[in-house]
């Protein structure tokens, strides 16, 4: 069983960069996928590499900009197949395309005991504002920054999906920059 074992999360934009590693985590913490992208070919790799027709992980077409109609109805049949929504994970996608999908998928989420968003790249700057536009509706908005290495910014989406982050809302994660670690010596700790 994993962190996030049998919950819904929407995926936009997540078949490739940081996409398909968010991808990845999240289906070995135990989560299905449905991924919404304008590369289907990539869609459909993902679904390949997750077990192809009995795999957790679905793929829509959506291109970025769609209308606000589309948006809604592709939310709707998400919900329609899976029965819920849980968590939404925006990868590169622009302002007006955020607020989009959070209008059409507001309602589902609300219904969520899990209810959680977490923007990766672009429109980061906005979890603050986002979280308190839906934090009495009891869903969670934290922002990871796509400046870090896939796996790193995949594991931090995971965990903010996670139950472990329940009470955490409005942040911005910071980025991991490994370069600047301090490095190890070998030797006696400095007493």
């Amino acid at each position: 069983m994993g962190d996030i074992d049998g919950r819904v999360v929407l995926v936009v934009g997540g078949s490739g960069g940081p996409g398909g590693a968010i991808v990845d985590a999240l289906v070995t913490g135990g989560a299905s996928v449905e991924l919404l992208d304008e590369d289907a070919e990539a869609g459909q790799e993902a679904r390949r590499r997750h077990g192809g027709p009995l795999s957790p992980v679905s793929f829509r077409p959506l291109t970025p900009g769609a209308c606000a109609e589309l948006v809604r109805r592709t939310v709707a049949a998400v919900v329609a197949d899976r029965g819920v929504l849980d968590g939404i994970v925006a990868v590169g996608r622009s302002e007006d395309e955020i607020v989009t999908i959070l209008r059409a998928a507001r309602a589902p989420l609300r219904a969520s005991r899990h209810a959680a968003v977490v923007l990766v790249g672009d429109g980061t700057e906005q979890a603050p504002v986002l979280a308190r536009w839906l934090g009495d509706d009891g869903v969670r908005v934290n922002a990871v920054g796509s400046d870090q290495d896939d796996v790193d910014t995949a594991h931090a989406v995971r965990f903010l999906l996670s139950e472990a982050a329940e009470r955490v809302t409005g942040l911005q994660w910071p980025s991991a920059d490994r370069d600047a670690a301090l490095p190890r010596r070998p030797g006696p700790v400095p007493g």
